[in-house]
């Protein structure tokens, strides 16, 4: 009969799916701790690293038309008043070039960023513009607010 767990004196094998499964439970853990800290009284430079990092993120998915991911960014209000689709249609009227974070500042609950972003419209190519975003801080993480 074959013993469940992870015991010395076992085969190479299932040694080895033991510290392959043991690894995989620390990897997660680890990852999920890492996304569920930010909160309101998180110290600030935390939050503005968070917040940069999901900024770009949200922004290389948008000019990569991912927009299935660059709406996940969207705080849960947000997500109440927006469908994907109403939102796909928003995000691709202009083609997208580029978006650099010049600076992010952060309040208790409420962030600012500041961005440069590059466009194409049909008469027109690449357009800079300068945009500034507004992001929440909620449910342990850091949230895009979609305005219209």
């Amino acid at each position: 009969m074959m013993q469940q767990g992870c015991k010395r004196g076992v085969s190479s094998a299932l040694a080895t799916a033991c510290v392959g499964r043991y690894l995989a439970v620390v990897v997660l853990a680890v990852l999920t701790a890492s996304c569920a800290t930010l909160s309101p009284t998180s110290p600030s430079e935390e939050k503005i690293k968070v917040v940069m990092e999901r900024a770009t993120a949200r922004w290389k998915a948008i000019i990569g038309k991912d927009f299935a991911a660059a709406y996940e960014y969207l705080s849960p209000a947000s997500k109440a008043t927006v469908t994907l689709a109403g939102f796909k249609t928003v995000a691709s009227r202009l083609n997208y070039r580029d978006a650099k974070v010049n600076e992010v500042t952060c309040d208790v609950e409420v962030c600012k960023v500041k961005l440069l972003i590059t466009y194409d419209m049909p008469q027109m190519k690449g357009i800079h513009s300068p945009l500034e975003e507004s992001w929440v801080i909620d449910k342990g993480q850091a949230w895009y607010v979609w305005l219209l």
